[in-house]
């Protein structure tokens, strides 16, 4: 039984596109271990996002944080629909909005290739491949500072002046990072205590470009060896980003957690995503510290091209389902839905059409269900 006093409180963005048709096999699974495994659970469901910013001009209302706050975690589906809103405006909310809101800095992906799933690789085979991401989120070049301005203006005087090219131009973009000792801090712990609660090589490999970015990077590397120094128990390295991407393809099999400045992390974790068979079987949890509630997140778009024709592959969503039950502690059910999805998509008798199947998301559900709850009943 749960150690948790009365029922979890879950707030549930369903979103744009194929949100929707995900989140309710989600629900639908969750239904299915909860009582079993004996826990409960309430969830509410927010209707935020692109349809929301057509009818109230904001993809959330202001107090949206607030409201949230008062949940355990909050589950998103995905956001996001060119169609009715530009692009600028899915991306500020409620994702973003969310993420540095509550300072959920830590972004964790983990890979690990299901039986069955594609595979793009010829070696090593997938069973070899055991990975997590942990991906900063909430500084380096994302932070959104800087501007568009012209080279006479006066507040961009000294970058004219580092090349030619720039005093002979019409505009100049400037794009800055921001990295902090105590941001890069906390994230790259966190990868180290991870490294310690995972089995097998407990190794923390450092994704950096120092030689190209000398001032953020420096920074990012002093205070990693600095986090390594108290982890003696864990090996730690570095590599360059753009021979850490290459080793993610021909040797992803050497690496146990991977940390990463944000626009790295941004970047390998699609690439690492592809190991997987693909976004739709990538999931993920962003995470911070204190009393904030935790979202969870498939890592797929909102695909609006295939909304509402009941084709969407629903197991990233059931992955991040178990990453939400695990970080709640209900370890048997969370053991229940991995388990399920895994043996589901091993037999290969239901398969959304990206795996060269015909059933629908609903009947994927309805399988993963029904085998999870046959799990959660025997344990």
């Amino acid at each position: 039984m749960s150690a948790h006093s009365g029922a979890y409180r879950i707030a549930v963005i369903a979103g744009d596109g194929i949100g929707p048709e995900v989140v309710a096999e989600v629900l639908r699974v969750l239904e299915a271990v909860a009582a079993p495994a004996g826990f409960e659970y309430e969830t509410r469901l927010f209707p935020w996002g692109c349809g929301y910013y057509v009818e109230h001009g904001h993809t959330m209302p202001a107090d949206g944080i607030e409201t949230l706050s008062h949940y355990d975690a909050i589950f998103l589906g995905a956001v996001g629909d060119p169609r009715i809103a530009p692009e600028e405006v899915a991306g500020v909310g409620p994702l973003l909005a969310i993420r540095f809101g509550f300072d959920q800095y830590a972004n964790i992906r983990p890979v690990k290739p299901l039986p069955g799933a594609p595979y793009p690789l010829a070696r090593p085979e997938p069973d070899a491949i055991d990975f997590t991401v942990v991906r900063e989120a909430t500084e380096g070049i994302y932070v959104g500072l800087g501007g568009r301005f012209s080279p006479d203006d006066p507040a961009v005087a000294e970058i004219v002046a580092v090349r030619q090219i720039f005093a002979q131009s019409n505009e100049i973009a400037v794009q800055t990072g921001v990295y902090s000792d105590a941001g890069c801090r906390r994230v790259i712990e966190r990868a180290f205590l991870l490294a310690e609660q995972r089995d097998g090589r407990r190794l923390v490999t450092s994704a950096t470009k120092a030689n190209a970015m000398k001032h953020g990077m420096s920074l990012w590397n002093d205070v990693f060896a600095e986090v390594a120094s108290r982890h003696p128990d864990v090996e730690s390295e570095w590599n360059n980003v753009d021979a850490l991407a290459m080793r993610l393809v021909l040797k992803p099999e050497t690496l146990d957690v991977v940390v990463a400045p944000n626009l790295f992390g941004d970047i390998l974790t699609d690439l690492s995503a592809a190991l997987l068979g693909g976004l739709g079987f990538a999931p993920s949890a962003n995470l911070g510290d204190g009393h904030w509630p935790p979202m969870f997140e498939p890592c797929h778009g909102s695909a609006p091209d295939i909304a509402g024709r009941g084709i969407a592959n629903p197991t990233a969503s059931l992955l991040t389902l178990v990453m939400m039950l695990e970080h709640l502690g209900e370890q048997r059910a969370a053991q229940a839905v991995d388990g399920a999805v895994r043996e589901v998509i091993a037999s290969g008798a239901v398969r959304t059409p990206d795996m060269g199947g015909s059933a629908t998301t609903e009947e994927m559900g309805r399988a993963v269900a029904e085998a999870a709850a046959a799990i959660v009943g025997r344990s």
